[in-house]
């Protein structure tokens, strides 16, 4: 479960899109502590549940809900679909969110710029999206009070397997 923001980085005539971590919570302690440690990343380990509805084979409805404890609180984040994920078009809302492959994390006067490989990631727009919880503690009383109100997109990826590179000052 991470909040993200986008960023774009010229090098070269090459223009890399990326992510920056606001923070991502992650089930494991190991995964929070190489995250921090090779990367700078804010992440932290909390206790986490998951529930995934797939559809069948013929499409259907997807519902998806992951669930993090946070100071004996449970928050939840839902999404429902239905359909067949697509690959977004290049130019899409949706081929925005998740088509970046590079990451960026602050440190102490300079940046970390690293290389994420994975697949072109197909998707579900939700239908339906929602947010139950207290984010004022992990995110600020600011960032939280966007994070209540209902989004103005949401989608589900499909996801596969990710290679992170090593990481360099930039």
């Amino acid at each position: 479960m991470n909040l993200r923001f986008y960023v774009r980085r010229v090098v070269g005539g090459d223009v890399r899109r990326g992510v920056v971590f606001v923070r991502e919570i992650v089930p494991r302690w190991a995964i929070a502590k190489v995250a921090q440690v090779c990367y700078g990343e804010k992440y932290i380990a909390l206790p986490m549940k998951h529930k995934v509805v797939e559809p069948t084979s013929e499409g259907g409805r997807i519902q998806t809900e992951y669930r993090w404890r946070y100071r004996q609180k449970w928050n939840v984040i839902r999404a429902e679909c239905s359909g067949h994920p697509v690959v977004p078009p290049a130019d899409s809302r949706e081929a925005f969110f998740v088509e970046h492959y590079w990451g960026y994390a602050a440190g102490a006067g300079y940046t970390t710029e690293y290389r994420v490989e994975h697949d072109r990631w197909r998707v579900w727009p939700a239908t339906q999206a929602s947010f139950e919880g207290e984010m004022s503690e992990l995110y600020g009383a600011e960032l939280a009070c966007c994070l209540g109100r209902q989004p103005d997109s949401a989608l589900v990826a499909e996801g596969s397997s990710v290679v992170v590179q090593s990481g360099q000052k930039i």
